[in-house]
């Protein structure tokens, strides 16, 4: 191998290495711009559907999406619900 095929080859590898950084680098910047939403608490009365109605428009989701997006941010197995239970609505 000449010195010229060495050359390239580590250009060659260098770039791979850089283009490989940027790609989990934005992987790691993609999780950080992630909504946190803000966190309630259910009181006595409350359905899951009633909390997606009342925070359904500062969302920016009809009812239905928002309940989908509460139960997977809470990691609910279903939509009941209890006084006391604090629930993440996950909202910008």
């Amino acid at each position: 191998m000449n010195k010229k095929s060495l050359l390239i080859g580590i250009i060659i590898g260098m770039a791979i290495l850089s283009m490989a950084n940027l790609v989990f680098a934005s992987i790691g910047v993609s999780n950080a711009a992630e909504p946190q939403g803000i966190e309630v608490v259910v009181e006595p009365g409350d359905t899951l559907w009633a909390i997606a109605d009342r925070y359904n428009e500062q969302a920016d989701m009809s009812i239905n999406e928002l309940l989908f997006y509460i139960q997977r941010a809470n990691d609910l197995k279903s939509a009941i619900v209890q006084p006391g239970d604090h629930l993440t609505i996950p909202i910008e």
